[in-house]
């Protein structure tokens, strides 16, 4: 697998993840509105761990894509 396609799967992971994540906090809402508050309090422990990793992960994929050279056009 080439450097571009473990990028690219990289970004699509971290892109799903961020949908799980929103559509989990959509959800924990619902349930806290349904009156199950303890329930809607373990979905929004659960997502803290992800919340805490999300700038980490985004600052890798950035140097990720940074560190390959540019490329050239021909003109």
């Amino acid at each position: 697998m080439s450097e571009k396609q473990i990028t690219t799967l990289l970004s699509l992971m971290n892109q799903r993840q961020a949908c799980l994540s929103s559509a989990c906090k959509e959800i924990a809402n619902w349930i806290d509105k349904q009156g199950d508050v303890p329930a809607a309090g373990k979905i929004r422990a659960s997502l803290k761990a992800l919340e805490a990793d999300e700038a980490q992960v985004r600052k890798a994929l950035t140097s990720l894509s940074l560190d390959r050279p540019i490329p050239r056009f021909r003109s």
